[in-house]
C-alpha cells in the first residue's frame, strides 16, 4: 500500500520549516539537562535520564536532535553548490567567528573576574593563553587557571563544546564523499547501516554514536523524493520511541524514527512556526554560552541552586548573549559568504558580454 503525503523534496522547495523553533528548544533543553551535573554534581535525577533508565539525557537527546537536522542541512548545502571553496567558506563563517568571540570572552572577561588567582597570576599562567587551542575544536582545553575551582562541577568552564569538532570533522566526511562522487543513496545508507552496528558493537566511541545521527539525516536528505511525510507513519514512529523509552533501547529506535518524527514536524503545514526565526537564529548562541553561564550563576550562589533556579536564572542571560551575538557576530560573518565558484565565474562572464556589447 503506497503512503500518503507529500515527500521531503515537495516540501523543502517551499522554504517554509520549523527547523528553526525544533533547534532553539533543543539548545535550551541541553542547558536545562546541564543544570542537573552543574549544581549536584551528577546526572542520576536528571528527568530523562530516569525516564528511560540512564540510556539517554534531554542533553544527548537534544545533541542527537542538532546533528540530525545537520546531517541534512550540510548534505543538501553540498548537493546544492557543489563548490568545495564556497561549501567550507559557508561552514567556517557559521561556526568560527561566534566560537572565537566566545572565547575570548571567557579568556579575557568571564576569567579575571572569577579566577581565584591574582590579576597578574592569572594572565601570566600559560593555561589561560593555552585556552585559545580550543578555537581549533580539536585540541579543547576545559579550565582556566583558579577559575570555578569551588563549583560543584569545578574546573570546567564550558563543557559542551566537545560536540563543535565532531560537527566540522562530518562537515569533511560529506565534502570527500561529494567530491570522490560517493555522496550517493546506497553509500550513504550503507554508512549509517555500519555506524549503527559499530554503535551496538560499542565500537568508535562518539564517532559512530553521533555519525549515525548525522548520517540519518543525510540518508532522509537524499532520499528526500522516496521518503513521505504521513501523519499516521509520524504517529507510529512516536508510539514505537514510547514503547523503547523504559527498555534501555531509545537510542536505537530513536536514529531511525526519531529522525522521521523530526522532520515531519519540521515539514508539517498545520505546525505554523516558520516565522519563529525571523529575528535570528540564537540556537548556536545559546549552545555555546549555556555552560560558561550556569557556572556563573552557580558561583554566586554559592553552590546553593536547584537545578530549576539554575534554568530559570541562566536560560535569560543566556538568550541575551545570544541575541548579541547572533546580531555583532553571526549574522555579519554570514555577510562574507560568496556566491559558489562556477555561479560567480558566469556572472563575471556575464558582465564582460554586457560590457563589450555596450562598448560596440
Amino acid at each position: 500500500m503506497l503512503i500518503k503525503g507529500k515527500n521531503i523534496d515537495q516540501c523543502i522547495s517551499s522554504r517554509k520549516n520549523n527547523l528553526d523553533i525544533i533547534r532553539f528548544i533543543a539548545a535550551a533543553l541541553v542547558l536545562f539537562s546541564h543544570s542537573y551535573p552543574l549544581t549536584l554534581g551528577n546526572n542520576w535525577t536528571e528527568p530523562f535520564g530516569v525516564l528511560t533508565r540512564g540510556d539517554m539525557t534531554f542533553g544527548e537527546f537534544a545533541v542527537s536532535i542538532f546533528f540530525v537536522i545537520s546531517g541534512f542541512l550540510i548534505t543538501q548545502s553540498f548537493d546544492r553548490s557543489k563548490d568545495l571553496v564556497y561549501y567550507f567558506q559557508a561552514r567556517i563563517l557559521r561556526i568560527f567567528p561566534a566560537l572565537i568571540f566566545c572565547v575570548l570572552l571567557i579568556i579575557f572577561v568571564l576569567g579575571p573576574i572569577f579566577t581565584d588567582l591574582s590579576f597578574r597570576d592569572y594572565f601570566n599562567h600559560h593555561e589561560t593563553y593555552d585556552y585559545l587551542r580550543t578555537i581549533s575544536l580539536y585540541w579543547l582545553q576545559f579550565d582556566l587557571p583558579g577559575v570555578f575551582q569551588t563549583n560543584v562541577w569545578p574546573g570546567a568552564v564550558n563543557g559542551s563544546l566537545w560536540t563543535l569538532w565532531f560537527e566540522f570533522f562530518f562537515y569533511i566526511v560529506v565534502a570527500i564523499l561529494g567530491v570522490t562522487r560517493l555522496l550517493k543513496k546506497r553509500i550513504v545508507l550503507l554508512g549509517f547501516i555500519l555506524s549503527t552496528v559499530l554503535f551496538i558493537l560499542g565500537k568508535g566511541g562518539f564517532y559512530t554514536d553521533l555519525f549515525r545521527y548525522f548520517s540519518a539525516g543525510m540518508v532522509f536528505y537524499l532520499f528526500r523524493k522516496q521518503i513521505r511525510l504521513n501523519g499516521w507513519v509520524a504517529f507510529l514512529s512516536f508510539v514505537f520511541l514510547l514503547s523503547t523509552i523504559r527498555t534501555g533501547y531509545f537510542s536505537y529506535s530513536l536514529s531511525i524514527f526519531g529522525t522521521y518524527l523530526i522532520f515531519y514536524l519540521a515539514f508539517d503545514t498545520r505546525i505554523k512556526m516558520h516565522n519563529f526565526g525571523k529575528y535570528g537564529d540564537f540556537s548556536y548562541g545559546i549552545y555555546i554560552y549555556a555552560f560558561p553561564v550556569q557556572q556563573i550563576m552557580t558561583f554566586i550562589s554559592g553552590n546553593k541552586l536547584t537545578p530549576l533556579e539554575n534554568t530559570l536564572l541562566s536560560f535569560p542571560v543566556t538568550l541575551l548573549l545570544a541575541i548579541v551575538s547572533w546580531n555583532l557576530v553571526e549574522k555579519q560573518a554570514l555577510k562574507y559568504k560568496k556566491y559558489p565558484y562556477i555561479k560567480r565565474q558566469l556572472q563575471i562572464q556575464e558582465m564582460a558580454i554586457d560590457s563589450r556589447s555596450k562598448r560596440l
